[in-house]
């Protein structure tokens, strides 16, 4: 699955190493080059690394017909590139306790199967020395957004007004994961606002945590509301830009039926256009998720608390880190998908997206 979706990037090194032993003969989509050379199975990206070029069919060029690596068969578990033995892990530049995260597009991850983190902590921490020499990053300032540095005590109020919401209720019972999503949008909104956050920090730190206490111990629902023009037009955006990168991680062949569909889906998502075969925008609306199936509620609170913990160790600033993650639903009737697609469900009551 990994091998057939992800780019694999490669150090200078790994691409050396990979060529001195001919490892082009186990390529299995080599093609030519237009002077009838051998077509290297390395093409250059940025700071002087290089990726795996992908077959015709999206995939690595080294997977075998058996799905199984070749550079694993021929060399070893640990000659494959160190992308692929550090997926699904995730290290972070931040200050303090190194920090790993896992990513929940791999399966067993979304299953909790494998031996825990803790058991794996001299090997995750020999991968990380590994990484970090070769990907170096520098850990720069916490914004909580574009221009808007926040402190790090100011942050670990807001991670910890989130995780109350995550929290079940004192009366016994599983969390409800739409409402608290809701919850979380509005405060979340509420704190992003011009005049909110450009209140000194001292004063937004006093205004994060009381906010953040009301919001996390009311047992009220949020007001209904209907998103934004300008909210609605980001989300098509953001969707297309989802679908673009799904589209370009499946095949490597660029031309111009890619940017022909690119134009297509755009347009419908602007109601511009019929529906795609990657895109309904009209059957967006109906999409829910039972989470009255324990399974489904877990993943999802998991993932949601995940998100939390991991606030103000990505590239972006930590209200957009969130806006991926969720945003406020849009009320009933909306021409525009609901967000996220969490339904309550329950003895008489009505799935709410």
């Amino acid at each position: 699955m990994c091998c057939r979706g992800a780019w694999v990037v490669v150090t200078p090194a790994e691409a050396e190493r990979y060529r001195k032993v001919g490892a082009g003969r186990w390529y299995t989509d080599a093609g030519m080059t237009t002077d009838g050379a051998p077509l290297d199975p390395f093409e250059p990206v940025a700071h002087g690394h290089f990726r795996i070029r992908k077959r015709a069919d999206g995939a690595c060029g080294f997977l075998s017909p058996d799905n199984l690596c070749r550079i694993h068969e021929e060399l070893g578990g640990e000659a494959k590139p160190l992308a692929c033995r550090v997926f699904p892990f995730r290290f972070h530049p931040v200050e303090g306790r190194p920090l790993v995260t896992t990513s929940a597009s791999c399966p067993t991850i979304v299953r909790n199967e494998g031996a825990p983190l803790a058991a794996q902590a001299r090997e995750i921490a020999a991968l990380r020395s590994e990484w970090t020499r070769a990907f170096p990053e520098k850990s720069g300032a916490q914004l909580f957004a574009r221009g808007r540095p926040i402190a790090p005590e100011t942050l670990a109020a807001i991670k910890a007004a989130l995780r109350r919401m995550l929290d079940p209720p004192a009366t016994g019972g599983a969390v409800d994961l739409a409402l608290a999503a809701e919850r979380m949008a509005h405060w979340l909104e509420d704190l992003s606002r011009h005049r909110v956050a450009r209140l000194e920090p001292a004063a937004f730190a006093e205004y994060a945590a009381l906010t953040g206490t009301y919001a996390a111990e009311s047992a009220a629902a949020p007001p209904p509301a209907r998103a934004s023009g300008v909210t609605r037009l980001l989300s098509r955006g953001f969707l297309f830009t989802v679908l673009a990168v799904r589209e370009q991680a499946a095949s490597s062949a660029p031309g111009p039926g890619r940017h022909l569909r690119r134009m297509r889906q755009l347009a419908h998502l602007h109601g511009l256009a019929p529906a795609t075969e990657a895109v309904d925008r009209a059957a967006l609306r109906h999409v829910t998720l039972d989470v009255s199936d324990p399974a489904v509620h877990r993943i999802l609170r998991d993932s949601l608390r995940a998100c939390v913990e991991g606030l103000g160790t990505g590239r972006r600033p930590v209200i957009d880190e969130l806006a991926v993650a969720t945003a406020r639903p849009s009320s009933p009737g909306s021409p525009w998908p609901r967000w996220p697609p969490i339904a309550r469900s329950g003895p008489g009551s009505t799935p709410r997206p």
